[in-house]
């Protein structure tokens, strides 16, 4: 089933819409260009950290059925990958982590398992652990990527010099 026919394939492009749009207006601010260091991620409001930890938790929860379900491997890799890649431009001299990079690393790395759980949808079902657990999962990708692709297009922008 190709993924843009489905109507969860295009609730994702209209989100990725949506952060583009967010991004091009200035709507909203968007904290893309602060650092992103210890001192700025301890002093997050409470609200975030807890966004941030349920994140966390839903993405590792994967694990539990990496065995049996192959786009749950994916979610896993790739939440791996976004981590070892913003470490290791975190400790490259040189290099000015910002929020607005860590965005688009989640983007970048993230974008495979998320297309993995959309391209099997068939295994989706609410009558069962994998389906309820990828359910949160795609809730969490539309949240976290409309704001990602926003503060990963304007750290672009940045970077770019518009």
């Amino acid at each position: 089933m190709h993924i843009l026919r489905t109507k969860l394939g295009l609730l994702f492009c209209l989100i990725a819409a949506t952060g583009i749009f967010l991004a091009m207006t200035g709507i909203g601010g968007s904290p893309a260009l602060e650092l992103w260091n210890n001192e700025t991620r301890t002093s997050l409001p409470l609200w975030l950290m807890i966004w941030l930890g349920f994140l966390a938790l839903t993405f590792l929860s994967s694990v539990i059925f990496a065995w049996n379900h192959v786009p749950a491997r994916w979610v896993l890799a790739s939440f791996i990958g976004s981590h070892v890649a913003t470490l290791a431009i975190e400790n490259t001299e040189g290099m000015v982590l910002r929020a607005g990079l860590v965005s688009l690393l989640h983007v970048v790395f993230w974008t495979p398992g998320l297309i993995a759980l959309l391209s099997n949808q068939s295994d989706i079902r609410f009558n069962s652990a994998y389906g309820i657990w990828a359910s949160i999962l795609l809730f969490v990708y539309a949240v976290a990527f409309m704001f990602d692709i926003r503060d990963g297009l304007v750290w672009i922008l940045f970077m770019a010099g518009v």
